[in-house]
This record gives structure tokens, sequence and C-alpha cells, in this order.
């Protein structure tokens, strides 16, 4: 039977199908053969038991506070305070790129709000400064992989509700691997931009002193938002989904001081917000009676049994394996799709290895997205593509210059732990 559910997921996704609809139609088949054995009323316990949880609340409010950020101007003030930073140096708009993408994922927490928000300001600016198109598309592609890394991220509340992880430590652990993937990437950049011929072109963007002064000031605020939803967590002041909260109300205060907010924004805002947290919801309702069927037909046992030869010599190996794994399994599937299938599925062998969940999950998360930018389903891809009006071959042949730079980050996150179990060790 597992193997009939996985296949036919398979070719609906192929097909072009949306996850939701390809993770319930097996359901559904499922459901009628076996009508005799799960009751009618069963179905909706199922899909609607993932939904209560207290956390996820935190899920539509941080999609909220990101996307109030994207539409009180502190977006383009966030590009001008990392272009008064970075822009000085060859490839300076590169650089700038990957610095906001930064700056903004304490904000947004999804990379698909990355690529789609900032990074139209920034494909913008970097055209206008005499970048090739694929190029500029390329790192905004690549840099947006730092939103769900960074916190807060919603794919960390997705799999703190759906692994029974401590989202406050996720979001603690999150930090050094999140400034790793970003020099890793500023890192690759500086390789190309002075040992390549293309580099070597590349333009440099100095910025006057006034106006690096100016930018400064006016990035104050704006980087004052993490520091409210990171400190008030790691302090104990407030919750995860407080902190959500919190930074909604600060981005609207923004929009004030900044008079760059209006009923009809908020209007907006609120209906994408609405829109995207809905879907998000309904594949956590369609995935967790998904995921309840292949543990009935004893997947994780089968998974358990087969990985177990293999990551059972050490936490290492497990780790690299499970590291693999989530790497295809990223190519084929949504972060938060797969998030929701195989965190309960790989649990058990976590527990069994005594790996630290907290180091499990930021792995996880971190082998996960890299498949936003793979083919043949990397959202951002087609996001960065349908912005930049450029195939989707031109954008996948140039932010896979940049997988090199997040592999060494996943494989240095693998052999030196206290990377990621650092910070929220401080929090117990």
């Amino acid at each position: 039977m597992i193997p009939m559910l996985l296949i036919v997921f398979l070719i609906l996704l192929l097909l072009g199908v949306p996850v939701a609809f390809s993770l319930g139609i097996p359901t559904i088949l499922y459901f009628f053969l076996n009508i005799g054995t799960i009751p009618i009323e069963f179905m909706p316990h199922a899909m609607t038991n993932p939904l209560f949880n207290y956390v996820l609340i935190a899920l539509p409010a941080f999609l909220l506070s990101g996307r109030m950020m994207n539409g009180t101007g502190v977006t383009n003030r966030i590009f001008n305070l990392a272009r008064a930073l970075v822009g000085r140096f060859r490839g300076g708009l590169i650089y700038t790129n990957i610095f906001a993408s930064m700056m903004f994922a304490s904000m947004s927490g999804t990379a698909v709000g990355d690529a789609g928000g900032l990074g139209q300001v920034e494909m913008e600016m970097m055209d206008r400064a005499g970048y090739k198109k694929d190029v500029a598309a390329g790192v905004t592609a690549a840099s947006s992989v730092l939103g769900p890394i960074i916190p807060p991220s919603v794919n960390m509340v997705i799999l703190g509700a759906t692994a029974s992880i401590s989202i406050g430590k996720l979001f603690m652990g999150g930090i050094i691997p999140g400034l790793l993937m970003a020099a890793a990437l500023m890192l690759n950049v500086t390789l190309r931009a002075h040992f390549t011929e293309e580099g070597r072109s590349w333009p440099v963007d100095k910025v006057p002193g006034k106006e690096v002064l100016n930018a400064c000031l006016q990035g104050i605020l704006p980087m004052l938002c993490p520091v409210i939803i990171i400190g008030g967590i790691s302090l104990g002041v407030v919750t995860p989904t407080e902190a959500a909260i919190l930074a909604i109300d600060y981005a609207i205060l923004l929009g004030l001081l900044y008079r760059e907010i209006s009923f009809k924004s908020v209007w907006e805002t609120l209906e994408a917000t609405v829109a995207s947290a809905g879907t998000f919801m309904y594949i956590i309702a369609v995935a967790g009676f998904y995921t309840w069927i292949l543990t009935r037909e004893g997947l994780p046992q089968m998974l358990t049994a087969l990985l177990q030869p293999v990551v059972g010599y050490s936490q290492t190996v497990g780790l690299l394996v499970i590291a693999a794994f989530l790497l295809v399994v990223g190519c084929f599937l949504d972060t938060t799709a797969a998030i929701l299938m195989v965190a309960p599925i790989l649990m058990p062998i976590v527990n069994s290895l005594q790996i630290d969940p907290i180091l499990f999950g930021i792995i996880m998360v971190v082998a996960l997205i890299i498949g936003i930018i793979t083919p043949p389903f990397g959202i951002c891809l087609f996001v960065v593509s349908d912005v930049a009006k450029l195939p989707v071959s031109a954008v996948t042949k140039e932010s896979l210059r940049y997988l090199p730079a997040m592999f060494i980050t996943l494989l240095l996150l693998i052999f030196f732990p206290q990377l990621v179990t650092w910070l929220p060790g401080l929090l117990t």
C-alpha cells in the first residue's frame, strides 16, 4: 500500500498538480480502499487535529508581520542600508543583495516573501547598475534561502509544532547557521569577483559618505524588529507567538511613522496573508492525514530498519545520511509539505541516535530549503523567473553557482554541531 501512496503522489506532483491535492488524492483513495476498517468520521479528525496547536498561531502572525514590513517602506530602507555598507566592493550590489536578504530574513520568515518582495527591489537596482539580468536573478533566488534559516522562520514554527520541538530554541539555533550561510554566499561572490573574467567586470557602487550616514540612520528603526523578536524570546519575556504579534504592531508603528501605510494597503496585506496562511493550513491538514496513513502502514518502522545499519555508526554519520535524504526530498517537495511528511517519520531515528532535536531541526530546515533553488520544483526559481521576466532555465543556471557554498555550510553544521546548539543551550 505504501508504494501505491508514494507513486500516486509523485505522479500527481510531476504532472504539476498542487502539493495539497497531490497529497489529498492518494489519501482519499486509501480511505475508500479501507472504508470498512477506518470510520468515516476519522478523516476530518485526522485533518483538523494538527491544526489545534497553539504555536501555529505564530504562522499567520509572522506571515503578516513580514508583509507589513514589505508594505510600509521598510524594504527600501533595508536595501539602502545594505548598499551603504557593502556596495563599495567589486560586485557591490551582489553583496548588497545577500546582505539585505539576511536583514529582511529577520522580519519576513519566508523565502518566497524575500524573493518576491525585497527581490524585486534588488533586481531593479542591479539592472539599472548594469548587471546582467540572470546574475541579478540568480543571486536573488540563492539569497532567499536565508529567509527560513534566520529567525523568525515560518518553517521552524511548522517544524516545532509538528515534531514537538521548542520553537524558541529553534529560532536561537538558526542565528549562527543563518549568518554562516550568508558569509558563505558572500565568499562565493568574492571568489567570482576576483578570479573570473565575468566577476572582474562587475561594477563598484560607491555611496557618498553623507548617504551612508543617512542610510544608517534610516535603518536603525527597521533593524530593531529582530531585536524585539529574538531578544524578547531569549529573555523569556514573550513566547514566539507573542513575539509575532509584537512584530505586527511594530510594523504598523513604522508604517505610521514613515507615512507609508493606508487602509487600502493594510487591507491588501491582510488579504494576501489570509490566502497564504490558508494554503499553509490546508497543506498541514491534508499532510496530517497522509502522514497518519504512512505511519499506520508502518513506513517509520521500515525506514528505521533500512537506515539503522547505516546511521547506527555515529551521530555524525546518521546526520550525513539524513541530510542527504532531505536534500533529495527538497528537490521534489515544498519545504512545508516535506516537514509535515518527513519530520514525524524521522524523529524515531533521531531519538534512537540521541541526536539533539534542535540540531536535527536546523539541519532539516537548511537541507530542505536548499531545494527551493534546485530543479525540478524549486519554488523560488519560478517566483524570481516571474518577477525578472526570464526563463526558469536562466535563473536556475545562475543560482546553482551558489550551491557549493550552501553544501559547505550544511557540512559545517553536521561536523561542528556546537554552531547550532550553543545559543539554544544558553536558554536552559
